[in-house]
């Protein structure tokens, strides 16, 4: 089995708006063709007003508003996309997959992956596609590993969303730096000259962005076949000297954490 991703362009009512107005982008949920729900964000006030204005002129309702005015759940009756383009029904003939959701990039481009059986992408499917739609790039990669069942749907805010600006900060710094990389090529107090803090408070933002990624992601670790030790009454190797519960200091720990 495969992971055939698709790239296209065409002129889809819901790509079109996108292209009128820059840096805003949306997630497209279709449910073959009878209903469609759009997630859509931007950068700029302006331009994600009149993308979603657009989108309710179009017959969507906007049912829920993001609380900082930049994005919005868009419903619509029928897939407009499914009815012009036709990209899902036409792969899906061919006997390929969707894997929701798609993605509209704030190019106009779109994105759709499927579940395939071939490990090549040939012509004949690619025919299947009705005139006007233009493919842009296509990728096929090995399913390697089975984690269907792990694969829910999450919205990114149920992870990210209880991170603060600086939190973020520290944690981007971090990953982009190599901080997480072994061996590690950075040091905290490298990191923390670069944000104009102390070491102890950029140590401090990011032990708290990790608890707070590890406790959204803690319920879909769990979603499979894994033991609880506690449950099992036993302890974690090395636990002994810190006392049970409590977590390996990290690298260059503070002793204490300022606000």
């Amino acid at each position: 089995m495969q992971l055939l991703r698709i790239t296209v362009e065409h002129d889809c009512p819901f790509s079109m708006p996108l292209r009128r107005h820059a840096g805003v982008r949306a997630t497209h949920l279709c449910h073959r063709g009878s209903e469609a729900l759009l997630e859509v964000h931007g950068s700029e006030a302006e331009a994600f007003a009149a993308v979603v204005a657009e989108y309710e002129a179009l017959g969507g309702s906007a049912v829920l508003r993001g609380e900082d005015g930049l994005g919005a759940l868009v419903r619509f009756a029928t897939c407009a996309c499914c009815r012009s383009g036709r990209v899902i029904p036409a792969i899906e003939a061919a006997g390929q997959l969707y894997l929701p959701p798609s993605a509209y990039g704030a190019d106009g481009r779109e994105v759709y992956q499927f579940l395939a059986h071939e490990a090549t992408v040939d012509t004949a499917l690619l025919a299947r596609l009705p005139e006007g739609v233009r493919v842009v790039q296509t990728a096929v990669r090995p399913l390697s590993e089975l984690g269907f069942e792990e694969g829910f749907l999450v919205p990114v805010g149920t992870l990210f969303g209880e991170l603060t600006t600086r939190q973020r900060l520290a944690l981007v710094t971090a990953v982009r730096r190599g901080y997480y990389r072994i061996p590690r090529p950075v040091t905290t107090a490298e990191l923390s000259t670069e944000l104009s803090i102390s070491r102890e408070a950029f140590e401090a933002l990011l032990r708290k962005a990790e608890n707070k990624l590890v406790s959204g992601l803690f319920p879909y670790l769990v979603l499979g076949d894994v033991p609880d030790p506690a449950a099992a009454g036993s302890g974690t190797p090395g636990e002994g000297r810190r006392g049970r519960g409590e977590p390996p200091r990290a690298e260059g720990d503070a002793r204490r954490a300022p606000s």
